[in-house]
């Protein structure tokens, strides 16, 4: 954080903010104000018989474990956060005109505005000016996999791994602010469940709209049944090719290294489900927790200092990896908190199995680096020849006494 930053900046980044679409998923937790150092145990661990007041206990998954700049660091914080400044004004102009093609061919009957690849291509260009980059990979179906969508859905053929299209639901783990827009560019925005204030939103309440976004108010005592009813009627009325709803079923954000219980709204209507596992490999760790973690022990942090962070960054690089679909059982059917159960630690296997996968490919695997992200930090190339010369040698001189 850089504390000589004019308030233009911080009203800016502010605004930012609180322009990113709420999805409609309620926080479980409860925050717990604490004045020190909070004791973390793991999600699996049993809460301690001690009072809140006493020693707060944060769950695990609720604290931010990646580094971020501090102290002096913050000084390296402006230079990214003008070049932001100066792209997304750019990017801004880039989004609005591509919409505005897209709404030409719109009323020439080409499809909906946020359909065009005019508008698609400019949606990732904004994206870029503000540093996201990501990456998809979309695991193969299998030929058993794939013959059996096909029956399933009264398909003539296969379909394609890439084809988002083949189950009416998309569930992702919750990691960031930043997964909705990293999702919606990824799948050419698919559905949402959102509070009814965001179509109030400028322009993006106007795109939600247009992506057929499923509005609930939040505010009313059955807003939860109603946002039920909401999903299972979209469930019902889909089919194979249109627009699936994105649902982050875990109803709160973590640290990116765990799953936590699922929520059992995403599998109400006993439909399949397309998972999806998100993971921010970049130097910055956006996980919207409560804490993150300091030499000190976890701390606070609040939505102002991530967006400090957020803009103080250069790049914000992102894997997305895309499973095969999950057909419920007919027990799953009938229990829909059993299927959330499954899937949810499917999911869980299946993240440790893909941070695993990407850590052992990256530069921070390769330069022996304890922190900092995956990606390629300055002095990466240093640090794998010194790795690679010390093993080297080393084993000349293992060589050399046999």
């Amino acid at each position: 954080i850089v504390s000589s930053s004019p308030p233009s900046t911080n009203s800016i980044v502010v605004a930012c903010v609180r322009l990113v679409p709420t999805m409609m998923v309620l926080k479980s937790q409860v925050d717990v104000p604490i004045a020190g150092p909070a004791k973390v145990r793991s999600s699996s661990s049993p809460p301690s018989d001690q009072a809140p007041f006493q020693e707060p206990e944060v769950l695990s998954w609720d604290v931010a474990m990646g580094r971020r700049k501090e102290g002096w660091q913050r000084l390296t914080m402006l230079p990214p956060t003008m070049v932001r400044l100066a792209l997304n004004g750019v990017g801004t102009v880039g989004a609005v005109a591509g919409y505005t093609v897209g709404k030409c061919g719109e009323a020439l009957g080409a499809g909906k505005a946020i359909d065009s690849p005019a508008f698609q291509a400019s949606f990732r260009a904004w994206m870029w000016a503000n540093g996201i980059f990501p990456e998809v990979q979309y695991e193969p179906l299998g030929e058993e996999m794939g013959k059996f969508v096909a029956q399933e859905l009264g398909l003539a053929r296969p379909p394609a791994a890439s084809d988002i299209s083949i189950t009416p639901v998309l569930v992702s783990n919750h990691v960031s602010v930043l997964d909705g827009l990293v999702l919606a560019s990824t799948f050419s925005a698919p559905k949402v469940v959102a509070k009814s204030k965001c179509k109030h939103i400028p322009m993006l309440g106007k795109l939600m709209k247009e992506s057929d976004a499923v509005f609930v108010d939040s505010g009313k005592s059955d807003s939860r049944h109603t946002t039920l009813d909401a999903i299972v009627g979209h469930c019902r009325e889909w089919r194979p090719g249109q627009r699936p709803l994105l649902i982050f079923p875990e109803g709160t954000m973590t640290n990116g290294h765990e799953v936590v219980d699922f929520k059992k709204g995403a599998f109400a209507a006993g439909v399949p489900v397309r998972p999806t596992i998100v993971v921010y490999t970049g130097h910055f760790d956006p996980a919207n927790t409560t804490y993150k973690m300091t030499d000190r022990g976890p701390r606070k942090v609040g939505p102002v200092e991530w967006a400090r962070q957020f803009w103080g960054h250069y790049i914000h690089s992102v894997h997305v990896r895309v499973l095969p679909p999950y057909f419920p059982s007919p027990e799953e059917k009938a229990h829909p908190q059993l299927y959330a159960k499954n899937c949810q630690e499917l999911m869980a296997a299946e993240l440790q199995r893909v941070r695993s996968e990407l850590y052992e490919r990256s530069w921070q695997q390769s330069a022996g680096r304890a922190g900092g992200g995956m990606d390629y930090q300055c002095g990466d190339e240093v640090r794998t020849a010194s790795r690679y010369l010390s093993s080297f040698f080393a084993s000349l001189g293992c060589f050399g006494r046999a």
